[in-house]
């Protein structure tokens, strides 16, 4: 079975991620509707952001990607180029376990305790060294605003 390759430029994912970050941003610190019916949506696009900056990371080192959506895979993949990726390992996992539940389960709704862990994880994932200077650095070469601080349960207004 052939599978096909992320054919973004790294520029463009990063950049996506961070308008993913800027809706789990302001679902979570804003929401128009009760909280928890807004957790699976908010966790999606978590998931999202991480998804687009590990691939991000991996084009930009010069390497190809699959079109796949499993972070566990795409941190290993990622870890290949910097062996620091395994820092981000258990963030990693503990935001793939919840891609299932957000995409296909409604009997197994996401809770405020999982919520500060799904954010957490974002933000341990986004403040990581390797990613953050991706961050930094192309959003200073083409210009556009990242979400400087991910705000969790714990920094929550």
């Amino acid at each position: 079975m052939n599978k096909s390759l992320v054919t973004e430029p790294a520029d463009m994912l990063c950049n996506k991620a961070e308008k993913d970050i800027m809706t789990v941003d302001s679902l979570y610190t804003n929401p128009k509707y009760p909280e928890d019916l807004m957790y699976d949506i908010i966790c999606f696009h978590a998931t999202q952001a991480v998804e687009k900056f590990l691939k991000s990371y991996i084009i930009n080192n010069g390497k190809t990607v699959e079109k796949i959506h499993d972070l566990d895979i795409l941190q290993e993949a990622a870890m290949k180029i910097d062996s620091s990726f395994s820092d981000i390992k258990n963030a990693c996992v503990l935001l793939n376990t919840f891609i299932p539940n957000v995409k296909y389960d409604d009997e197994d709704p996401i809770t405020k305790q999982d919520m500060d862990k799904i954010l957490k994880s974002l933000k341990t994932i986004c403040d990581f060294p390797p990613i953050k200077a991706m961050r930094d650095s192309f959003s200073k070469e083409h210009q556009y605003e990242i979400v400087g601080e991910i705000i969790t349960g714990q920094n929550r207004k």
